[in-house]
């Protein structure tokens, strides 16, 4: 701004901008709007990711900030890990006894287990190869107890088959999943 004095009043006129100066202001503010929305895109991803991953655990147990759920989510995923780490011990123990048990003898008697832990469980069944037994029926029973299949593995080896089927309480079961029902309507569907 430059200042002129006329006639003792003091006039104020602006004086233009080079171009250049005006053309760097305006590129700055363009910059700034690009960091702005960035940032938001940014954000708004995390939100996303954030979302998606609570929406595969349970609900938590009272409201948390985002940085509490996460520590929540990483504890609950750990134990998560402990847990499957457990079954996966407890089904190699089965298929060693099952394969010291076919070693030993030719036919093999059907062995039954059903291990629970919160609101899933895990089945296992072995059974001599010369056993002819449905999977399909197998299921059927498991979803009438209550329960809904998460996976289902299937080996064959020598004289032994061994199947393991992980599932959890349906959502329309209220009761859950009746364990000793379970397991004897396999027992007797196995002895037909």
């Amino acid at each position: 701004m430059r200042h002129v004095i006329f006639a003792g009043a003091r006039i104020q006129y602006k004086t233009e901008r080079k171009p250049q100066t005006l053309v760097r202001v305006v590129g700055a503010h363009h910059r700034e709007m690009n960091r702005n929305l960035i940032e938001r895109q940014r954000r708004l991803a995390l939100r996303n990711l954030f979302s998606r991953l609570f929406s595969l655990i349970p609900p938590p147990p009272t409201r948390m900030s985002i940085p509490d759920m996460v520590e929540w989510v990483t504890g609950h995923i750990n134990q998560f890990q402990l847990h499957v780490e457990e079954l996966r011990q407890r089904r190699n123990q089965l298929e060693d006894e099952a394969n010291r048990a076919s070693i030993s003898a030719t036919t093999i008697s059907p062995v039954i287990n059903i291990i629970d832990s919160n609101s899933t469980s895990e089945v296992n069944l072995v059974t001599g190869s010369d056993m002819k037994l449905a999977l399909s029926e197998v299921i059927i029973v498991v979803e009438e107890e209550g329960a809904e299949v998460i996976s289902v593995s299937y080996k064959s080896a020598r004289n032994m088959n061994v199947l393991s089927i992980h599932c959890q309480a349906a959502s329309h079961s209220g009761n859950g999943v009746n364990s000793s029902r379970l397991l004897e309507r396999l027992r007797t569907m196995i002895e037909e």
